[in-house]
């Protein structure tokens, strides 16, 4: 593991595999001795709890890059929520918000249910199943392409493609990790235009159907309906499966947890959060503030990227007595993690991604008693988000 040394603006080691594994010490001394330090590059790291909730929505802090708009890869998704600030991002997200209600994400888990148990149904004598693979992809993006109205074959090809984008968001990309990102939203892109093709040809009742409609009223580009399509169509089971799987890695480290949710339906919720508390898909986002601003006598100019580090701020033990460890009792004013984001750019998914975990693990209770971790998880963990392969468990 790279040491951070001690002189002031020491620097997490972005690119080191070490920290990427298990970034979270490094987190934690940063927190302590430097909680906001300006990078090599002229990037300003913030990791406190407090600075990230209270700076990180503040309506100065802008998602677009003043130079060069979305970064690498990126621009392909210049039409989207994920490139614009308020009010223009508004306007995008009312088309896709009234799509998860939670009346409407009640009905969509019913597939979700409904996936996992024929999962569940395969499963052989050995117990062996693959969390990642088949209980958190293939269950959730089955849900999202319900929701969208498309159709729900081949998810992994999908899921590595946006694993590939969002891993070219890196503090220090390589030439590979950009190259794979625009390969990967070749892709991406190309899949969805073909689904869009169809869905002109064999109109359904979907959210894609509803934004294409939009696009024939005139209230939005058919670019901006091809790449809001391809977001949620590609992302649906990426953030959910990661969620799923931690959360299975859980059950196994601490079968007491387990027990208390299958046992209690009251505390169900709680244990969620506590999984995504520990378990950010994204472990930090950037802002580029439109005017001068000061974080703990640090004078920040506009127009500098700030990168909010979601994963530090959810272990910081001025907000969480006793970070590291995994307590699904603590009180809900002392729970509210940012893992999926604040403000106005938090994550659209969130309903449902709760629900289909709530879904996805009473299945597995409901049926099991024990949770087991079987050989080797396989990663794709850079310094700004985190990705499973697979993670094979045993279920008995």
């Amino acid at each position: 593991m790279t040491i951070i040394d001690d002189a002031p603006g020491a620097q997490l080691p972005w690119g080191d595999p070490g920290f990427r594994l298990d970034p979270y010490p490094l987190y934690a001394r940063v927190r302590e001795e430097h909680p906001v330090y300006q990078d090599d590059d002229g990037a300003w790291v913030v990791s406190r709890y407090d600075d990230v909730m209270h700076f990180g929505k503040l309506p100065i802090m802008s998602i677009v890059e003043p130079a060069d708009g979305a970064i690498g890869p990126w621009t392909a998704m210049a039409n989207t929520v994920l490139s614009h600030d308020p009010p223009a991002h508004t306007g995008l997200r009312r088309h896709s918000n009234k799509w998860f209600t939670p009346k409407l994400v009640k009905e969509w888990v019913k597939y979700t249910a409904q996936a996992v148990n024929e999962a569940l149904d395969s499963i052989g004598e050995d117990g062996v199943i693959d969390a990642h693979v088949d209980l958190g992809t293939i269950p959730t993006h089955n849900t999202m392409c319900r929701v969208m109205g498309l159709p729900d074959d081949d998810p992994i090809p999908a899921v590595e493609a946006i694993a590939d984008a969002v891993n070219a968001l890196s503090a220090v990309p390589t030439p590979e990790d950009i190259d794979r990102g625009v390969r990967g939203f070749e892709y991406m892109l190309e899949r969805a235009q073909r689904m869009v093709d169809e869905k002109r040809k064999n109109p359904g009742e979907g959210m894609a159907d509803a934004l294409l409609a939009a696009v024939d009223r005139g209230e939005l580009s058919e670019r901006a309906a091809l790449e809001t399509i391809t977001v949620f169509w590609a992302s649906g089971g990426s953030n959910p499966a990661y969620l799923i799987t931690t959360g299975m890695e859980e059950f196994a480290r601490h079968p007491e947890v387990f027990h208390a949710y299958k046992s209690d339906p009251s505390v169900r919720s709680a244990i969620i959060n506590e999984i995504v508390r520990l378990h950010p898909p994204e472990l930090s986002f950037p802002r580029f503030p439109t005017e001068d601003v000061e974080i703990r006598g640090h004078r920040i100019p506009a127009g500098s990227q700030i990168r909010f580090m979601i994963g530090a701020a959810n272990r910081d033990p001025e907000a969480f007595e006793h970070p590291e460890v995994f307590d699904y009792r603590r009180p809900p004013g002392a729970s509210m993690n940012l893992s999926f984001g604040i403000g106005p750019h938090s994550c659209a998914g969130q309903v449902i991604s709760r629900a289909e975990a709530e879904v996805i693990f009473t299945a597995i209770a409901e049926r099991y008693d024990h949770v087991e971790l079987v050989g080797e998880a396989t990663h794709l963990y850079t310094d700004r988000a985190r990705f499973f392969v697979s993670r094979p468990i045993k279920l008995s």
